[in-house]
C-alpha cells in the first residue's frame, strides 16, 4: 500500500487500498455528504463505535461493502435487514483478518463529555508491511502501549471536547517510538484545530500533513 494515496473523508473517515486492490473503509460517517461517495466503493468496512459521525448506515449502503465489521452496540442498533452486507462481530483485545489487512482492536477512552459507551474501539491496521494507527475518538491516552510502537501512518483526532485537542494530540504523538507520517482527523466541528495542530507539529519537527 502506498501511504501517499489513501483516501481521507470528513471527520475520521478513510479508505485504504492494499497492493492487490482490496479496499478497506473505516468510520465514514454522517459528516461525509452522500454525494461525496458517488463512484466510491469498498470491499469491507470497519466501525469504531456507535456515534453517527463514525457509523452511518446510509453511507455504508452507498459504499456497498461485502462485509461490515462492528461491535455489538452498533449491531444492536440496526433494524432487521437495514444493511445487505454480512455483519461481522469485533471486540477489543482481538486480532483478525479483513482481506489483505490484519486488524488489532483495542479499547479507547472517549472522555467525560459524552454518555458512556458500551464499546469504543481503536485499531492497529497492518497491510503490505505497513502499520497504521487509528485511535478513533480518543480523549485520554488509552489502548495499546505506544512507547515501543513504530507506525508508518498515525491518524490522530484533534477537535477537542470529545477527543484530544491540538496540544494533547501532539503530546500523544510524542509517545510513539516512531510515526513516519501523522495526519490529523476529527476536526469538522472546529476546523481551526487542524491548522493549530499542523503549526504545532511544524514547530516540533513532527512529520504531519493534512
Amino acid at each position: 500500500m502506498d501511504l501517499k494515496t489513501f483516501k481521507k473523508f470528513e471527520q475520521s473517515g478513510f479508505i485504504f487500498e492494499s497492493a492487490s486492490g482490496f479496499r478497506l473503509g473505516v468510520d465514514i460517517g454522517n459528516k461525509t455528504p452522500i454525494e461525496n461517495l458517488e463512484g466510491v466503493a469498498c470491499d469491507a468496512m470497519l466501525v469504531s463505535h456507535i456515534h453517527g459521525d463514525h457509523f452511518f448506515p446510509e453511507n455504508i449502503r452507498k459504499l456497498s461493502p461485502k462485509d461490515l465489521y462492528l461491535n455489538d452496540e452498533c449491531r444492536a442498533s440496526l433494524p432487521e435487514g437495514a444493511l445487505s452486507c454480512e455483519l461481522k462481530h469485533i471486540e477489543a483485545g482481538t486480532t483478525f483478518g479483513i482481506g489483505d489487512f490484519k486488524i488489532t482492536a483495542f479499547t479507547v477512552d472517549h472522555g467525560p463529555n459524552i454518555n458512556p459507551l458500551k464499546e469504543n474501539l481503536g485499531f492497529l491496521i497492518e497491510v503490505d508491511d505497513k502499520k497504521i494507527y487509528f485511535p478513533g475518538d480518543m480523549f485520554y491516552p488509552s489502548g495499546i502501549d505506544t512507547t515501543a510502537l513504530e507506525v508508518d501512518l498515525l491518524l490522530v483526532p484533534v477537535g477537542t471536547h470529545y477527543t484530544f485537542g491540538p496540544q494533547e494530540a501532539i503530546d500523544f504523538v510524542k509517545t510513539f517510538k516512531e510515526a513516519r507520517i501523522v495526519v490529523p482527523m476529527h476536526f469538522e466541528n472546529k476546523p481551526e484545530t487542524r491548522d493549530e495542530f499542523l503549526e504545532l507539529a511544524r514547530k516540533e519537527g513532527i512529520p504531519a500533513q493534512n
